[in-house]
């Protein structure tokens, strides 16, 4: 059995699976029954598409989702700056949290490190930025997201945006370390 465990791991090599789903196309809709139902559906998805991820990006940034299928939503995305030029991923294959990472920090407007700046792009420090503020857990940017995680990583956006102090970066101390808060 070890033998054979061995065989299929060489000939299946380093390719993930592709066990995410493409949007379908009555949840790809505007009106609010179908974005609840999209919402819905997605927290009980085992791994969330790049479409599923990207459609839940745009009804989370504009409201709505103007594309008409998932090539448009790449490019929607791509002239927003918040995917590179080069991403050519397939809409079946399971989003990664680096590249939802890297959409989300620029449309959240985050400042970040020096690395972030030196490197825009940088999937590991956009995801590392986006823990820094409490938005993505522990992870790593090859990480990819169960419906029911990606659902409330939205809803993690949301509170930062509003401000919510729970998901705010932890301050930076002040004062001396030696004496004590009065």
């Amino acid at each position: 059995m070890t033998a054979f465990a061995g065989f299929l791991s060489v000939l299946m090599g380093c390719h993930p699976l592709h066990n995410a789903q493409a949007l379908k196309p009555d949840l790809a809709k505007n009106d609010e029954d179908s974005q609840l139902q999209f919402w819905h559906t997605l927290a009980d998805a085992p791994v969330t598409s790049n479409d599923e991820a990207f459609h839940g990006l745009l009804l989370y940034l504009h409201d709505k989702d103007n594309a008409a299928d998932y090539p448009a939503r790449v490019q929607l995305l791509k002239n927003e700056g918040l995917l590179p030029n080069s991403f050519n991923e397939p809409a079946d294959a399971p989003a990664s949290r680096g590249t939802i990472a890297v959409a989300l920090v620029h449309a959240l407007h985050v400042k970040g490190g020096i690395n972030l700046h030196l490197l825009p792009m940088s999937e590991r420090y956009a995801t590392r930025e986006l823990q820094f503020i409490n938005v993505y857990p522990p992870s790593s940017a090859n990480q990819t997201f169960s419906g029911n995680e990606f659902v409330g990583i939205i809803g993690r956006v949301e509170d930062y945006q509003r401000g919510d102090p729970t998901t705010a970066a932890p301050a930076a101390p002040t004062g001396d370390a030696n004496v004590p808060a009065k």
